[in-house]
């Protein structure tokens, strides 16, 4: 009977699981895929806090109402843009492997990388036009020529195919960027979830 009852006692511990086995779940190809998505999460927030207090120097150091508006415009938008880096990034560390199943967590995961994705390009999209006005608009206050530029329509032509161009060449560099820095892992994370679901 002891050796019965010893058996079951550790047939017991070994359904229980530690944290750091169940972390083991999204280790792949012995790279913790989970660290780096949260490593390139953090170098967005890092990059976005760089470039955001620029456009407010820029408020200063062009002449024209109309470029000042465009910079302050786009610093705010920045801004709006480094809150939901860090609250995205907050939640991607928030989830807890010892409190969830391996699939919740990697499914939190990706969902969460998925969203950031999504609604950084839309809101660049939008951006991408205010942000070629606004260097088109620093260039010409720079040489000087802004209250001649504001007279002739063929500047505001060339400002209307400048934008023509540079908005949707931004927007799939941004796709074509977020694609390398997010899509190999989120295959693996994927893979596993489809190995997850056969099991």
């Amino acid at each position: 009977m002891e050796i019965k009852s010893s058996w079951q006692e550790l047939d017991k511990e070994d359904n229980l699981l530690p944290k750091g086995d169940i972390k083991k779940g999204m280790y792949l190809k012995k790279e913790d895929v989970i660290r780096k998505l949260n490593k390139r999460m953090a170098w967005k927030i890092a990059f976005t806090a760089f470039f955001t207090p620029f456009y407010f120097l820029a408020v200063f150091i062009v002449a024209s109402l109309i470029g000042k508006a465009l910079f302050a415009f786009i610093g705010l938008f920045h801004i709006f843009g480094l809150i939901f880096f860090i609250r995205q990034y907050r939640n991607a560390k928030a989830f807890d492997p010892s409190k969830m199943s391996v699939k919740q967590v990697l499914e939190g995961y990706l969902e969460n990388i998925y969203k950031t994705v999504r609604l950084e390009e839309r809101a660049g999209l939008f951006l991408y036009p205010f942000a070629g006005s606004a260097g088109f608009v620093f260039s010409l206050s720079q040489a000087g020529r802004m209250d001649e530029a504001m007279e002739k329509p063929e500047i505001w032509l060339v400002l209307f195919v400048t934008l023509l161009i540079i908005t949707p060449t931004a927007h799939y560099s941004t796709k074509w960027l977020n694609k390398k820095t997010f899509k190999s892992y989120t295959d693996l994370l994927e893979m596993r979830l489809a190995q997850l679901d056969e099991n």
